[in-house]
């Protein structure tokens, strides 16, 4: 008996048109790092006689490609370029899947352009999609809900061996406890933390090529003492299991707090904590209800980054301008604090209604939010523009000091003087060389900085030969 085979294409979605409204548009730049893991969890859910394959607009823009069957994750920013797609295979008669954030945020505006909307996580519903497609029965909507993560899928890598990705896609929880205003996090994760078994984070690590390997987790480390406990096991067993990776992570400011987590961390492997500071005012803090930064933004941040940097740790930092409490002069003076501190890297967005947070919400009560014509306006939520009308003066005097501050704030020059502080700082050239690779997918002009990749290639040398710089 011959076994039908069918093709499965899975895109991941990356908008970066230029949108001419008679204002500056930055578009979203490609990200060419990161594994997009959700797909590799679909492939791996996905029968042996489908063949599958995954184009990643990071990569590649994508081409139409024959298939029976076309799996599409978006975001909100990308969405309209996923309708675009969708519209392609639905003209040829090409059963659509859309899941992601957006989908499951807007299921009725989703349905409207594709075959199938995933709402929620995919694990729960996959089975029945490719049942469904077999018996020419595929509905419009499944709701998938959230996924037992204590049984975890493992993904599928050999689907991402198409493209050069220098640094692997992990995952031990998904979830986010905190109700920061502005965080997309718990309203599609939820707000219950649920955990991976760490001998299956063990299993997926001993199979993974890369040497670069980021935790994909809001908060790996996060605050309760059950949170820190599963992480300190995840640490201890990649010590345990002699698991030789640079690590990469997300984590709350609080870490600092915790100097014998930090060493245990480092000891595993961990080289760069991703921290969203958000601003370096209390004011701002607390209006946007990050109350695990209060503490911090009270005392001088230079301590917590001095105390990380002593453990040789880099810290990358998230800093978002065009809160309620902001001035003119205050986006002046967090570029100041950018450029001062002895932060390794940085980000520097603007505020972003995010769809349904309680920020979003906000906001549309107080009818400020002024790109509000959806679908097609979603393409200006990418993090790089204004959707809503400032308090404190004009939007035009606030988006022209932000933009004054991106162009000085990501230069060459710039981040060359940051990164060889951080040798200066933490005394490691494995440390320095894991902030560079973890910053230069996003900028041109980190891949062609020589001196830059001289600290890359020296680090990746002494590796190789078995003298690893701690």
């Amino acid at each position: 008996m011959i076994k039908v085979k069918y093709k499965l294409i899975l895109i991941n979605v990356i908008d970066t048109r230029v949108i001419n409204d008679g204002h500056k548009f930055i578009p979203l730049h490609r990200l060419t790092s990161f594994q997009p893991l959700s797909l590799g969890i679909i492939a791996a859910l996905t029968p042996d006689n489908w063949d599958v394959e995954i184009v990643d607009e990071n990569f590649d823009e994508f081409k139409y490609i024959e298939a029976d069957m076309v799996g599409l994750s978006s975001t909100s920013m990308c969405i309209n370029r996923a309708y675009d797609i969708s519209k392609k295979y639905l003209d040829n008669n090409i059963p659509v899947m859309i899941g992601g954030v957006h989908a499951t945020l807007f299921k009725e505006e989703v349905s409207k352009y594709c075959t199938s909307v995933i709402v929620g996580e995919a694990e729960n519903v996959w089975q029945q999609v490719i049942n469904d497609f077999s018996n020419n029965s595929l509905k419009n909507i499944y709701e998938a809900g959230f996924a037992d993560l204590s049984k975890p899928v493992k993904p599928r890598r050999d689907v991402f061996k198409k493209y050069n990705y220098e640094i692997a896609t992990m995952e031990f929880t998904r979830g986010c406890p905190f109700n920061c205003s502005f965080c997309g996090v718990p309203v599609y994760s939820g707000h219950k933390l649920r955990y991976k078994p760490v001998s299956t984070i063990i299993e997926e690590l001993k199979e993974i090529k890369q040497n670069y390997v980021i935790f994909k987790d809001d908060n790996l480390i996060g605050n309760s003492k059950t949170h820190k406990t599963k992480a300190i096991e995840l640490f201890e067993q990649i010590i345990a299991n002699k698991i030789k990776k640079d690590f990469l992570c997300f984590v709350s400011v609080n870490i600092a707090d915790d100097i014998n987590v930090i060493r245990l961390a480092r000891k595993a492997g961990f080289v760069l904590f991703f921290i969203g500071i958000e601003t370096e005012k209390l004011k701002a803090i607390q209006s946007i209800n990050k109350n695990i930064n209060e503490s911090p933004a009270r005392k001088a941040y230079k301590e917590t980054f001095k105390r990380l940097h002593k453990e040789k740790v880099a810290v990358t930092a998230a800093f978002i301008c065009g809160f309620d409490t902001d001035t003119v002069d205050d986006i002046h003076d967090r570029a100041s604090f950018i450029m001062k501190s002895s932060l390794d890297t940085y980000t520097f967005t603007f505020l972003t209604p995010l769809p349904k947070t309680p920020l979003s919400i906000a906001l549309q009560k107080e009818n400020r939010i002024i790109k509000n014509n959806y679908p097609h306006d979603w393409i200006f939520y990418n993090f790089c523009h204004l959707t809503y009308k400032v308090k404190n003066g004009s939007n035009n005097e606030m988006e022209d000091a932000i933009y004054y501050h991106l162009e000085k704030l990501h230069t060459a020059k710039m981040f060359r003087k940051k990164l060889f502080k951080s040798f200066l700082n933490t005394r490691s050239l494995r440390t320095t060389a894991a902030a560079y690779v973890f910053n230069k997918h996003n900028h041109v002009f980190l891949k062609e900085s020589k001196s830059l990749q001289f600290i890359e290639k020296t680090y990746a040398f002494f590796r190789k030969i078995g003298l690893i710089n701690q």
